[in-house]
């Protein structure tokens, strides 16, 4: 392959896929983000393009056929090591309007936007409020939320600390325009930047927030929150704190005895419990 061009977007344009007649989508986890991201697809193919589908079993691709049946007929193309490829042309497109994706979750009086496959689309987490609760007026100076997601967080805090420099950071482009979108709407202030974990980072705050995942994609994966609790003592200041939530049955003691001077359990349900540790 000599000519190829990479994009990270989070739509799809016309001028991307204009030289393209064949597509080839990997089937994400998300049946609502699938179709999200699908009638973006085609709206910007012409009729007849050939699309090719691939997924996991678990991820639900099965249910495929029938949710596009109004755009494309898929057939199965073969099957192997628990996944399926599907393919057919496409037969009618459909006009993609971002607006019409959005969800609004009402929290006390704030609104917070969400688009289908960010954490917290479906409505907004337990752990999260639960982590929320623990804010209040007392958080001052610059905060860092990490996984910002819709931009609840965030929200919550300058709620009860207004006067907070809180900056905005996440991986997915998606959830980085619902936390926009969600400032906006609710006319607040924060920086909201692109970073791999602290990839893009480049100073150092008093507070760390973040509700972090334990899964990538379908499968568990404990080293994403490895990362944060590890790699947040580079960019907390000297009496800096992380505050995070997790599940109740997951147990980080070790992790942050290890990076931590002083840590403890500030709150805790059956369900999540939220980690306070501090630098000093």
């Amino acid at each position: 392959m000599k000519n190829f061009e990479i994009y990270n977007n989070l739509l799809v344009s016309y001028e991307m896929v204009k030289n393209c007649d064949t597509i080839i989508y990997y089937w994400p986890k998300n049946k609502s983000e699938a179709l999200f991201q699908f009638i973006n697809l085609i709206s910007c193919l012409p009729i007849n393009t050939q699309i090719f589908i691939v997924g996991e079993n678990s991820s639900g691709i099965k249910s495929a056929p029938l949710m596009l049946k109004k755009w494309i007929t898929l057939y199965k193309v073969d099957s192997a090591k628990h996944s399926i490829l599907m393919t057919g042309s496409l037969k009618r497109k459909k006009r993609f309007l971002l607006e019409d994706f959005f969800k609004v979750h009402k929290w006390k009086n704030f609104s917070i936007k969400s688009l289908p496959g960010v954490f917290g689309d479906k409505k907004i987490d337990e752990g999260s409020k639960l982590l929320a609760s623990t804010f209040s007026k007392s958080i001052t100076g610059k905060i860092l939320d990490v996984g910002c997601g819709t931009g609840f967080l965030s929200v919550s805090l300058l709620d009860c600390s207004p006067n907070v420099d809180i900056t905005l950071i996440d991986n997915n482009k998606t959830a980085l325009r619902c936390s926009q979108v969600t400032l906006d709407a609710n006319q607040l202030r924060g920086k909201v930047l692109c970073s791999d974990f602290y990839s893009n980072i480049f100073e150092k705050f008093d507070l760390i927030i973040s509700n972090p995942p334990f899964h990538d994609d379908l499968k568990i994966n404990f080293n994403i929150v490895k990362k944060i609790i590890c790699d947040s003592v580079n960019y907390l200041k000297f009496r800096g704190e992380l505050r995070f939530v997790t599940n109740s049955c997951f147990d980080y003691n070790f992790l942050l005895k290890k990076t931590f001077k002083r840590y403890s359990i500030i709150e805790k349900t059956n369900k999540y419990k939220i980690y306070q540790a501090f630098l000093n």
